[in-house]
């Protein structure tokens, strides 16, 4: 067929034809030089011959990886503020090779469809792996993303190590096709299956079934093959024990890939993803495993799993004092022992620093591996009370404000009523705040609120330590707003450094192999209060101890604190400190907000029972030895006066009602 020119195409001009130059411009030549094309030519061929014989000199010389090169799992030594050995973080098992006729076919199937499902088929690369990876890193402006075979991860690992550079991936490439080229398909998988990380400081398919299920790699089922090979990608994103839905997904879409590939039936698939995700519970090795395992958790994000267990990091000296861990332990078991009994958080804090001297975060960690002292949120109950109190003494609403002091007062909020009532159902005429608070009168601090402003109040919670959202509502004036133990001791602290805030923490220094110092602590600190108004409040806290409901809670020394029980007794708490340290207690069931009725003969645990019990304890035995500090006195305060006006669209009244709302003291 004859073909014909496309329409609108333009003619070739002839070699003669000369391009219009416009006047008043000079000609410019449409192409460099031909000397110069040459010499950009040939600076190109010398780089590409470079590049070409700088990676035949690294193939030709650079040595097959063997699995033993990589390094397994080593121990970090954690010390106590006083350089005592308190524990270690290690690897829950050590890396053992296992043949690859001892693992199971189910796990080399997972690993291969979801890490590399063309394995048996490249030599080593897989180019349109690499194009894309090329693509989104040139997008990207870096190296970033891999497209990375079993054979480089193997490589990478053993090798060449996680360096983010073009030199670094040159590397692993060629180190993946000469592997390619020494060794069989099946001794690399079984290489790469005994050396890949799992997370937990398991290396190795043997260490990792071990790890996360007490059995030897060859008993595993279809549905805990999927589980490890899911853990490679992400270990800690995908750890059942941290994040159990995300890692019962991530499992389900291996088995999806096994079967996308042919490797299970759909009966075999469906039957698995029916299966429960169960794993070993992480297993801290020393006292204090849940304060550990936070330390953990903090080391992981810092440096990364692998610098913990490959030997990078040696020594962790933390803030934890042993001898008032042991007493705070001690403490603890002496009024708690039962099975049945409530459990229990407890954090110490230094108010001169904001390290963490002591923590409890559940009386038993094999029942419980949550820190209930750092990752529960309950109510605080009238443990909540000083914050208020504190954002009233700064618009200048004193402690001997004079309050109507009602059993039960209804008062109006944006137009709503609001009805709020006294435990037990305290009442008296008029009361000023600083008995009020003494005797966490409810009905008070309700009309204070509405004064203050829940904003003013929320903003003195966050600066005085609170991290949690807290909604400005005015019924945090009765500890509705879910914080945890440590932000309510970081609170507390607050008040014991004269109104300084210094955020809690954990770790001092770490230290890495060689000695060399890879972090040390800096805390730092921020003014939450003028030191007037903090003096004021531990004035008022200590009444608290001495006159109120935190009797019990007396030390022999200088302190102060504050009860708080929530609506039904389902917490209970005692919060307390001394210039030299701060305590918080919490009560509590921790899966799910019951009452504490008939605990140990005592008919509703309340904030000065129990709490108060242990607190007194563990301070008694935490400040021996330390002389007492006192409290810096309080500037003289004003004569009693009425109540300031409340804020606007906030009323005050009381009236009858048969409503009840609010929390208990």
């Amino acid at each position: 067929m004859k073909q014909t020119p496309e329409r609108g195409r333009a003619k070739p001009a002839s070699k003669s034809a000369k391009k219009p130059v416009a006047k008043g411009r000079v000609a410019v030549s449409e192409k460099p030089p031909r000397r110069a094309r040459r010499f950009v030519a040939f600076l190109v061929g010398v780089g590409v011959l470079g590049a070409a014989g700088w990676i035949a000199v690294l193939y030709e010389f650079a040595d097959v990886p063997e699995p033993n090169s990589i390094a397994t799992a080593e121990s970090v030594v954690v010390l106590d503020r006083g350089g005592s050995a308190l524990g270690r973080i290690h690897a829950e098992a050590d890396r053992v090779t296992v043949p690859l006729s001892q693992i199971p076919e189910d796990l080399r199937h997972a690993v291969i469809a979801t890490e590399d499902r063309h394995f048996a088929e490249h030599s080593g690369l897989r180019p349109t792996s690499i194009v894309r990876a090329a693509i989104a890193n040139a997008l990207g402006r870096g190296v970033r993303q891999g497209g990375s075979t079993i054979t480089q991860q193997y490589v990478k690992n053993a090798f060449v190590g996680n360096e983010q550079s073009l030199t670094r991936k040159v590397k692993e490439a060629v180190l993946a096709v000469k592997l390619e080229r020494a060794r069989t398909k099946d001794q690399i998988l079984e290489a790469y299956l005994n050396t890949i990380y799992f997370g937990r400081g398991a290396y190795g398919v043997e260490a990792a079934a071990q790890t996360y299920f007490g059995r030897h790699v060859r008993r595993l089922t279809l549905a805990q093959s999927a589980l490890l090979a899911g853990l490679i990608r992400a270990p800690e994103a995908y750890d059942p024990s941290r994040a159990p839905e995300t890692a019962r997904a991530r499992r389900d879409a291996v088995i999806g890939f096994m079967l996308r590939d042919d490797h299970v039936t759909v009966g075999e698939a469906e039957g698995a993803r029916e299966s429960a995700v169960k794993v070993r519970a992480r297993v801290p090795g020393g006292t204090a495993p849940h304060f550990l395992e936070d330390v953990r958790r903090e080391l992981e994000r810092r440096f990364g799993a692998r610098a913990m267990y490959s030997g990078e990091i040696s020594r962790v000296t933390v803030t934890l004092d042993a001898g008032m861990q042991r007493a705070a332990e001690a403490a603890v078991r002496e009024v708690y022992d039962a099975t049945s009994d409530p459990d229990v958080a407890l954090v110490a804090i230094d108010p001169r620093t904001g390290a963490v001297r002591a923590m409890i975060g559940a009386r038993d960690w094999g029942a419980r591996q949550l820190n209930l002292a750092t990752q529960a949120r309950r109510q605080p109950g009238s443990t909540f009370k000083p914050a208020v109190l504190a954002a009233a003494l700064e618009l200048g609403i004193g402690p001997e404000t004079v309050f109507a002091a009602p059993a039960k007062i209804t008062l109006k909020t944006d137009g709503k009523p609001w009805t709020v009532a006294n435990y037990d159902g305290h009442s008296e005429k008029s009361m000023r705040l600083r008995r009020a608070t003494e005797l966490s009168v409810n009905t008070v601090y309700a009309q204070l609120i509405l004064k203050v402003g829940p904003d003013a109040v929320v903003d003195a919670a966050h600066r005085l330590g609170i991290r949690s959202r807290l909604a400005p509502l005015p019924s945090l004036a009765l500890g509705t707003a879910d914080v945890t133990p440590l932000e309510l001791a970081s609170v507390y602290s607050t008040f014991a450094a004269r109104g300084v805030q210094r955020d809690p923490y954990m770790l001092e220094m770490v230290t890495g192999r060689d000695g060399a110092v890879l972090f040390r602590a800096d805390p730092g600190s921020t003014v939450a209060l003028r030191p007037a108004i903090a003096d004021t409040v531990n004035d008022v806290l200590r009444g608290v101890i001495e006159n109120g409901t935190g009797k019990t809670a007396r030390i022999g020394r200088p302190a102060a604190g504050k009860t708080g029980t929530t609506q039904d007794h389902a917490d209970a708490w005692f919060a307390g400190y001394t210039p030299d340290l701060a305590t918080v207690v919490w009560n509590g069931y921790a899966d799910v907000a019951r009452p504490m009725r008939n605990v140990r003969g005592v008919a509703a645990v309340t904030g000065s029972s129990f709490p108060a019990r242990i607190w007194k304890t563990f301070m008694r035995r935490a400040l021996a030895g330390m002389s007492p500090a006192a409290f810096v006195s309080p500037a003289p305060t004003p004569t009693p006066t009425p109540s300031a006006s409340p804020r606007p669209g906030l009323s005050a009244s009381a009236t009858p009602s048969e409503k009840e709302s609010g929390g208990k003291n």
